[in-house]
């Protein structure tokens, strides 16, 4: 009982407000000499350009306001109604419904760009509802001119972030009026205001996504229950090789690689986790996943990949770290173990030799036997101690010709050259002196050539190069053969440790190789192909 007499209480206290208003209005009107009886010009109107600027601002309202007005229209069965939508300053945006009405309220100079204040248009439910920020119903009589007094006005406020943004009226004639119209009015604009503030939200979700999807540096695909690809962003476009118009609606199935993975997805309704695929020479890791609607159907599927080749390549720098660092733990074991008995043991039996003076051709086959794997032992242990220095400060520089190096090693290696009836081409246009390790270049040099030697079985070519380049500076050596080449899985595997396809090999030549050259501040590139030979070009700065 005592809620009731609030609300009736509540509702008595509006209807004085309401009333206070109009006959405080009426009195203001009075006040400023206007005549009930004649309805003045409107005084200012916007622009065309203002006009468009303030449709802008209420461009989701406006919208979203015509879908559910035009419903509105049709439950009034036929009254004429006329249709105003304003902005929070009163002026008029949008006009339309009946054409009668229309042009008889622009007859009196209401028309959109106008502003409806009381001291021209003389009391209004417009700026009525601006100012009690609530609904208002204006009938007959309640309007101080008397031209609308066979007028009725209901004119309701939206909000719009949050204050309010402006009004939405309904005009029609006073004999069809009633309260009915006002509360239609009013549950016709909480729900307009509910849609615009949906649309708005996502709005804003659609241009987050749309930041997300344009800039992820991930690649994002997505699917609908048919299995059709609906959204790709533009990172998957570059990726796969493909085009967001011409690959949108086509079967996910055309898409290599990742999709037989999603059309698993979509049937069986699994997911795939940290996949590891391969495109285009790269490594990616690939997740994908079904999409399912609140009644917890599917009605796609997501997948996305990421690069990881990167990662992958400085976990492989990691692992070659790791190994270089057990190599330098071993190598000062071995250098101190077996260098020097190693040593003592060459010493005697080159004495022993000597004092034995044999003509014996057996036992000076057997000398030449134990002195080579002597010597073989020693070059090994010395790879192992070079390997155990990976420090920049064990590089002494000092002015070297790298031509002088190359002719050495040639000489070096001539009758090896000949017992297998190898040609070398060599040529040298760059012949200055410049700033490196004579020994361990030395060593680079000899190991690369020693690996073309090795190359080639009987009869083949070796061509060396000796250039400055033209576009930094940096002396050029070029390193050609025709022998076995290598293949793409051996060329990868080139500058790791321990890793040989040779049967005495330690694989350590070559990729000590690469770390004197890095030590250098130099570069190495290796070309080679089954059957078809190899390349190495190897680039060293001057200074």
């Amino acid at each position: 009982m005592n809620n009731l007499r609030k609300i009736v209480n509540g509702g008595f206290k509006k209807m004085e407000t309401r009333n206070a208003y109009i006959y405080n209005s009426h009195q203001r009107c009075l006040d400023r000499k206007l005549d009930p009886y004649t309805l003045p010009i409107p005084g200012g109107k916007l622009s065309k350009s203002e006009l468009v600027q303030k449709k802008r601002i209420l461009d989701d309202t406006i919208t979203v306001a015509r879908k559910f007005m035009t419903k509105l229209i049709a439950e009034l069965d036929g009254t004429a109604v006329l249709i105003v939508i304003t902005d929070h300053e009163g002026y008029i945006i949008e006009l339309y419904g009946d054409e009668m009405i229309k042009c008889q309220s622009e007859s009196l100079g209401l028309s959109t760009g106008i502003r409806l204040k009381e001291e021209e248009a003389g009391t209004n439910s417009i700026e009525m509802a601006l100012k009690l920020g609530e609904s208002v119903q204006l009938i007959g009589s309640d309007h101080f001119f008397h031209c609308l007094h066979e007028s009725a006005c209901f004119s309701v406020p939206f909000n719009s972030l949050g204050k309010i943004g402006g009004t939405i009226s309904v005009m029609m004639a006073a004999h069809h009026a009633s309260s009915f119209h006002s509360g239609l009015l009013q549950s016709a604009v909480d729900s307009i205001e509910r849609e615009v503030k949906v649309k708005q939200q996502n709005k804003k979700l659609l241009i987050l996504n749309q930041v997300l999807m344009e800039n992820s540096r991930n690649g994002v695909i997505m699917t609908n229950e048919d299995g059709k690809i609906i959204e790709i962003n533009p990172f998957a476009e570059k990726v796969l090789s493909c085009n967001k118009e011409e690959i949108c609606n086509r079967p996910i199935t055309e898409i290599a690689v990742i999709g037989g993975y999603m059309e698993n997805v979509l049937k069986g309704s699994k997911k795939y986790e940290d996949i590891e695929i391969s495109i285009s020479n790269k490594t990616y890791l690939f997740d994908s996943f079904p999409i399912y609607n609140e009644s917890n159907q599917i009605i796609g599927v997501f997948g996305q990949f990421r690069d990881i080749t990167e990662r992958l390549v400085l976990e492989r720098q990691l692992m070659l770290s790791e190994k270089l660092s057990a190599i330098g733990k071993i190598s000062a074991g071995l250098a101190h173990e077996i260098r020097n008995p190693l040593t003592s043991i060459i010493g005697l039996l080159e004495v022993f030799k000597v004092n034995l003076k044999t003509d014996n051709d057996k036992q000076k086959e057997y000398f030449r036997i134990i002195f080579s794997e002597l010597e073989r032992i020693k070059n090994l242990v010395q790879q192992f101690v070079m390997m155990a220095k990976p420090d920049a400060k064990e590089v002494s520089k000092s002015r070297v010709s790298i031509h002088e190096i190359i002719e050495d090693i040639l000489t070096l290696m001539e009758n090896d050259f000949k017992n297998k009836n190898i040609k070398v081409h060599y040529q040298a246009t760059f012949k200055n002196k410049i700033n490196v390790d004579k020994d361990k270049i030395k060593q680079v040099f000899l190991n690369v050539l020693r690996n073309s030697f090795e190359a080639i079985d009987f009869e083949g070519n070796i061509s060396i190069a000796v250039d400055q380049n033209q576009s930094d500076g940096e002396v050029e050596i070029t390193i050609r053969d025709d022998g076995s080449g290598m293949d793409k899985d051996t060329l990868e595997k080139l500058s790791t440790p321990f890793h040989s396809t040779k049967e005495s090999g330690l694989g350590l030549g070559l990729s000590m190789s690469y770390h004197i050259i890095e030590l250098h501040r130099g570069r190495i590139k290796v070309k080679s192909e089954k059957e078809k030979g190899t390349i190495f070009t190897i680039w060293l700065p001057q200074s």
